[in-house]
Parts: C-alpha cells; structure tokens; sequence
C-alpha cells in the first residue's frame, strides 16, 4: 500500500483510537488486534544483492581490502632506494596498521564518540542520509576487514623472512620460530571467528580472540626486536633503540598495546542488588547505583578472564543508578537467574548501543521480544524529539517480568503492542511491524530480539523498503 491517497482512506476507516491499553491489573496482557495492512511483494534481485549478498557489514569489509589491496600494489612496486627503507618495514608498517585499526574501532569512547556525532544528526537533514547514518552499528565489518588484512600482511612478512633467511640474509632462526608462532595463533583466532564455528562454539572463540591476541601482542613486540636485529646487520651498525626509532611500527604497535591495557584499567566490581522478576526463574532484574546516561550498555563477568556478556542499562529517574534486565538465553543467564552475584567485574565505558540511533528519526516504531524490552527502557525514556511506539512480543509478559517492567511499557506508550504468547502464540511480527510503520507513518523500525528474529524481521522490513535497523552480533 505505498499509494498515499490509498494509504490515507484505509487509515480514515482503520486507526488506533478504539484500541484499549493493557490494564495492570490483569496477571496477563490482552493481544491487541491492528489494522491488517498487506504486505508489498519482496524486491527480487536488486535488493537481495544490496542487503544480503553486500550488505552494509560486507561492504565495509570488502572496502578494507580492496584499500589494502591498492596499497599493497603500491609497496610492491615502490623503488627502493634507501637501505633503511626496504620491503620489510614497509610490510610490516602496514601489518601493525591494520592491527591498529582493528584494536581502536572496538574501543569504548571511539564507539561513544562515533555513535554521538550520528545521533546529533539534524532532523532537517534528508531520510536518506540519516538512514545510512544509523547504519553506523555495522561497525564491525571495518574490525573484521582490518583483522583479516592484519593476518594476511604478516603471512607476506613471514614467507619474506623465509626467503631471506634461506638466501643467507638472515642468520638468526630464532625470527622464524616466533613468527611461525604467530601465525598459528592467528590463524586459530581467524577460524574460530568464522561466524558457523563462533555461533556453535562462543566461549572458544571469546578465549581464543582475548587470550590469544594478548599473546600475538607480546610476541609482535619480540618479532620487532628480531627483526631490527636482522636489519641492523642489513644497515650497518646501530644501536636497537635507534632502530626501532626509524620504524612506524614501533609507534604503531605502541598505540595498540596502550589501547589493549586502557579498557583493563577501569576493570572493578560492580554491587548489585538482584530482583527476581514475576513468577518463576525466566528473568532477574540486578540494579546497581553507578551513575549511567541513557541508552547504554554494560559488559559483565562472573570473574576477570571468564565470559563477558553485554547487557543494556536502565538508567534510574535521577540518573543516580540503573538496572540489568536478564532473561534466560544460555548456561550464564541462567547461572546468573538461578543464583546471582553480590558483585560482577565490568570493565571499561559503559558504550551505546543500536537504539541510540532512535535519536536520528522523528518517528519510529520498536519491535522487540522477551528481555529485549530492557534496552528499549533504558533508551526511550529519553527521546525528546522522536515519536515511537512499541511493538512487544512475550510469554506471560506480567508473569514473566513482573508489574513494574510492564507498567514502564504502558507509560512510555499507552497504546503499546503487546503479544501474549502463550495465549495467541507467536505471531508474524513482519506484518504486525509493517502495519504499525505505515499506520504511524513512522520514519524506521528498530528491531530488538534474538539473532534469528532480528535478522529475519530486519531483512524482510528491508526487502520492502522500510528503514529497519537491529543488532549484527559482530562483536
């Protein structure tokens, strides 16, 4: 239904004004019925090449290499006539680049400052821009780009060190055992980044990425002294600090060591008062009194070198604490329902999350399932210039998550959607979200659920059109 005069009669018989809101006192929400609004056809082959073949997260990656596919045609076919500037430092320089990159795009205040500038985005300024603005959280295709741009560019220094080591240019073997290393811890951490075996095997991959870029960064450390050592005997004789001077990736593998150790220095305990949410052991509300703004989120653990999970804040009416709504996802959550912590570690910057861009819309509608409504509070209570409405799909809402979550939903939005599950069972939240988008006249949909419903509900929305954004579980 894109034909405005068509739209505009349908929406003069079918409006939201005789729909009631959920009442408190019931134990359960009533299904709310909407207007019925068809869904358009898909867009066939253009479309399906735009959002899943290259979708903004591919491109950003693919954009990486291709840069550093240029730049390394550039460096191959550089003459070279400075002894202090030979193949090896300059492929080295690109290697710690990369690696520099890839460190600093995951940084709290980096994430913090770059969500800033795009939810300040006027409103004035045209749909188009603000949309591929709020495309921002696909952050983790340049992380993802740079990483594997790192492995390659070593994998080249490697088999260039081979090659000289073998035409007698290099004497010390040692250089060799280190980068063999290397190479094999990151390629582990390639592997198990491939998102199959990360999805199947998470906790692997959270120690393998963690532990093993920690001993990737000692080691780089003792490959560039090596090398300096080899180049010195290229160059003639220096001191090793004078090398190491002259080489960009010194500094550049400096920046990446502070960047590395920064966020372990604000790793402290956290006390939380838990809160068991209505009936039963689905979910766990743990409030905390550290001061927090809007829309952000917290990583915690039960111990420093144990799993992290990210879960978003809700901050309290004066800002003076907040609160982390949990639902049973996993052996952790559920640990953590069953038998929580007086404290847990987090560590670095509380950092924004995908809602924050809600701030770029006038209007828009949030489509969220079971704990997902906890961002969605911490984020649509401060929203002074976009209209929204809520979209809420759970099991026994009220008896799941208890009086107060629900009665939250119904101030922020008294005419909120709310899908009982167990009453009318799961029901199609693309058509559901359409009719909202269209019967609101909404500028996006934001999507907050589970991997599976959020890339499915996100794609499909996309697929017609609609400006819909949720999170890509990248990091």
């Amino acid at each position: 239904m894109d034909d405005p005069a068509e739209l505009e009669s349908f929406l003069e018989h079918n409006t939201y004004e005789d729909i009631k809101p959920f009442s408190p006192d019931t134990n359960t929400f009533q299904d709310l019925d909407l207007p019925s609004i068809p869904l358009p056809p898909r867009g066939i082959i253009l479309r399906f090449t735009r959002l899943a073949v290259f979708s903004v997260y591919r491109r950003i990656f693919l954009s990486v290499i291709l840069l550093n596919i240029w730049q390394g045609h550039r460096i191959i076919t550089l003459p070279r006539r400075s002894k202090y500037s030979p193949l090896l430092v300059d492929i080295s320089t690109a290697f710690s680049l990369n690696l520099l990159v890839a460190v600093l795009i995951r940084q709290d205040y980096i994430l913090n400052l770059l969500f800033f500038l795009c939810q300040h985005v006027p409103h004035i300024t045209p749909l188009r821009i603000r949309r591929s603005l709020a495309k921002t959280y696909e952050y983790g295709g340049l992380h993802s780009g740079a990483a594997f741009c790192s492995v390659v560019w070593f994998s080249l220094l490697s088999w260039i060190l081979v090659w000289e080591y073998k035409a007698y240019r290099i004497a010390d073997p040692l250089i060799l055992i280190t980068s063999t290393i290397i190479l094999v811890i990151l390629y582990t951490i390639l592997i198990t980044a491939l998102p199959t075996l990360r999805q199947a095997h998470h906790n692997l991959f959270e120690h393998t990425h963690r532990l093993g870029g920690w001993t990737v960064l000692a080691l780089s450390w003792l490959e560039l002294y090596l090398f300096t050592r080899a180049l010195r005997h290229q160059a003639g004789p220096s001191s090793p600090g004078a090398q190491l001077s002259r080489l960009p990736a010194t500094y550049l593998l400096l920046l990446s060591t502070l960047h590395i150790i920064l966020p372990w220095l604000r790793l402290r305990r956290l006390p939380i008062v838990p809160s068991r949410l209505g009936v039963g052991v689905h979910a766990i509300r743990l409030h905390h009194n550290e001061p927090v703004p809007s829309c952000r989120v917290y990583k915690l653990a039960q111990s420093p070198l144990g799993e992290w999970h990210s879960f978003a804040c809700i901050p309290s009416p004066n800002h003076s604490g907040g609160s982390l709504l949990i639902s049973s996802a996993g052996d952790w959550t559920r640990r953590t329902i069953n038998n929580p912590l007086s404290t847990y570690y987090t560590r670095g910057l509380p950092t924004v999350g995908v809602l924050c861009l809600t701030h770029l819309f006038r209007s828009i509608i949030v489509v969220t399932t079971g704990s997902g409504i906890g961002p969605c509070l911490g984020t649509l209570t401060s929203l002074p210039r976009t209209r929204f409405r809520i979209l809420w799909s759970a099991p026994e809402p009220r008896r799941t998550f208890g009086d107060e979550i629900c009665d939250a939903v119904n101030e922020l939005d008294e005419r909120a959607v709310v899908v009982d599950t167990r009453v009318s069972g799961r029901r199609d939240l693309v058509r559901l979200a359409y009719s909202m988008y269209k019967t609101e006249r909404a500028e996006a949909v934001f999507v907050v659920s589970n991997r599976r419903v959020t890339r499915e509900v996100v794609y499909e929305l996309e697929c017609r059109g609609v400006p819909a954004f949720g999170p890509v579980w990248d990091s």
